[in-house]
């Protein structure tokens, strides 16, 4: 730009500035007021708008794709339930009685069990016995009879254990849902080995799934214009509208499955589409199929809200700034004189030494009471801050008081007052939870019984006092010697029981024969005497045939009374029971 240029420039603004100046020398107070009440007004409600359209934007987005990933997983999580029913009715076929005889005499004889398996259970295309050798012996509807099938995959895989092989005809099934065709069409199949009645294995047991119930657990789910598609593990859509996009980049499909459940904004079509990703990872012992649920929202109609707040407020602040124009002009001499005194007292206060209160103001009966309830507010403020600070120190004292005296009542409910070790309630609550968790989750628990032996000739030869020292002494030596996931309880008398979590019989078995050596090699001072026992061990693992914590704790008791009789001073394990037995009255 040149000189020249540049001097035209600078006097243009300067005459602008100089018509502005003006305009502004020939309006009075109460008009420059109103239009800057007005531009205010303007700016306010277009800013609002604005602000409110991105908030409602970020928020709508937040919301819709967690909504969007809350259809993915419910619709992930159905489909998955639904694959674990299917494969454990399948894996149970493989335990009938009538088709391990039948593969050990005539497969043949298989074919109507399979009819009516086939028909009873819309679930299945095709199921098959196929032998060592790969020859499909007996089927359903006899499809594929007498075919070698010893290059597919899920026989070779199913020889070895359960096997599922997922390769759809992702063409075949999309005419089929497209026409509204109720037709068989390869899905996934679910192999599992077959043994016979020697445990030898005979084959492999197949069973093809229909795709019919996946679609319709995704068809059922899709509302309100969603989309809820179906993705392979290479990203490509396998149920679905395929309108967007026909396969999704391998790359994003192995991060969401990394996250197993996320949000993203596909860009890929005319417009972006919030979405929300599930993994198919399972159920339970199912391993699931490695598959994705995608639901999916269109941006048009997630954010149609948020445009009509958006125009709403708009329209909104045009009006209230015509009606600042007004208005402001008729309060602009009434108030601003006054307000502005209130406001300088009030921004004096706290900051000028001497300033604590508003100025007693005249003018109008508004501002006169204005004032003087300001003066008031300050008082009333200052007397409810004093009375807040004493309550909440009082509410905070009497909190503390309440809390100690809830932990002195729960330790003197489950602690044994002897010892201070837990009693028989409070052990068999933690119990009673170790066993749910073996029972849920399989983590094993063992227990231990342990009995001071000639306890009563302890009393006798030195009093009752000494034989609470002993008690005393051996409860601190057997819980120093566990682990802190460990419990110990003294269920009476002389009587300790432990329970480990986490163990094996092997596991359990050495920490008492710790406890035992430790006691064992210990003595306890009393009255000026050293005082020496040793311990006799019931020790049980836990089993699947036990039905509670009762049947373990009975099983340990009579390894005690083993050990017991076998001389004291040792251990014997229980053995493990072969099954249920009916609990004595």
């Amino acid at each position: 730009m040149d000189e020249k240029s540049t001097k035209q420039g600078a006097k243009l603004l300067a005459r602008l500035r100089g018509k502005i100046w003006a305009f502004e020398d020939r309006l009075t107070v109460r008009e420059q007021i109103a239009l800057g009440t007005a531009a205010l007004c303007l700016f306010v409600s277009f800013a609002i708008a604005f602000a409110a359209a991105y908030v409602g934007r970020q928020e709508a987005t937040r919301f819709i794709t967690r909504e969007m990933t809350q259809i993915s997983e419910t619709a992930s999580d159905r489909m998955d339930r639904y694959f674990y029913g299917v494969y454990h009715r399948v894996r149970s076929y493989t335990n009938f009685d009538v088709i391990r005889s039948a593969v050990s005499t005539d497969p043949k004889k298989l074919r109507p069990a399979f009819d009516r398996l086939n028909s009873s259970f819309a679930d299945f295309t095709w199921l098959a016995f196929v032998n060592k050798e790969g020859v499909v012996v007996v089927a359903s509807d006899g499809l594929r009879e007498n075919e070698l099938v010893t290059e597919q995959a899920w026989f070779l895989k199913g020889l070895q254990g359960p096997a599922i092989e997922d390769a759809p005809d992702l063409d075949a099934i999309e005419e089929a849902v497209m026409n509204g065709r109720d037709i068989a069409i390869s899905f996934l199949k679910f192999a599992f080995p077959v043994y016979n009645y020697n445990n030898e294995l005979a084959g492999v047991l197949v069973a093809a799934v229909h795709w019919r119930e996946v679609e319709e657990i995704r068809s059922t789910m899709e509302r309100n214009g969603d989309q809820i598609i179906v993705v392979t593990r290479g990203g490509e859509v396998m149920l679905g509208s395929k309108d967007l996009r026909t396969r999704y980049p391998s790359a994003q499909i192995a991060a969401l499955r990394n996250a197993k459940h996320d949000t993203f904004v596909d860009g890929a079509g005319p417009m972006e589409v919030l979405s929300g990703y599930s993994a198919m990872d399972g159920h339970r012992d199912f391993p699931g199929m490695g598959w994705g649920v995608i639901a999916r929202r269109n941006t048009e109609v997630a954010f149609a809200a948020t445009r009509q707040m958006f125009w709403t407020i708009v329209g909104i602040g045009t009006g209230v700034a015509i009606l600042g124009i007004l208005l402001a002009g008729v309060i602009a001499n009434r108030v601003s004189g006054p307000i502005h005194s209130l406001t300088k007292a009030a921004d004096s206060i706290g900051r000028d030494n001497g300033v604590t209160s508003f100025p007693r103001l005249r003018g109008s009966s508004e501002v006169i009471h204005l004032s003087t309830s300001l003066r008031s507010l300050l008082l009333r403020i200052g007397f409810v801050e004093r009375l807040t600070q004493e309550a909440e120190a009082k509410a905070a004292e009497e909190a503390r008081k309440f809390a100690n005296d809830i932990a002195s009542l729960r330790k003197l409910a489950e602690t044994d007052p002897l010892t201070n070790l837990l009693n028989r309630r409070a052990f068999m609550d933690a119990a009673a939870d170790a066993m749910r968790y073996f029972q849920r989750y399989g983590r094993s628990i063992a227990t231990l019984i342990v009995d001071i032996d000639h306890f009563k000739r302890v009393n006798d030869q030195h009093g009752h006092a000494a034989g609470d020292a002993v008690i005393r002494r051996v409860g601190e030596l057997i819980a120093q010697t566990l682990r802190e996931t460990d419990k110990v309880a003294r269920f009476g008398g002389e009587e300790f029981v432990v329970l480990l979590r986490e163990v094996s019989e092997h596991d359990a078995h050495e920490l008492a024969e710790r406890i035992r050596l430790v006691i064992a090699e210990s003595s306890i001072p009393f009255d000026a005497k050293q005082l020496g026992v040793t311990v006799s061990v019931g020790c049980a693992a836990i089993s699947s045939h036990d039905r509670d914590i009762e049947e373990l704790i009975e099983r340990a008791d009579r390894a005690l009374y083993a050990a017991k009789a076998a001389g004291r001073n040792c251990i014997r394990l229980a053995p493990t029971p072969v099954g249920n037995k009916v609990r004595a009255a």
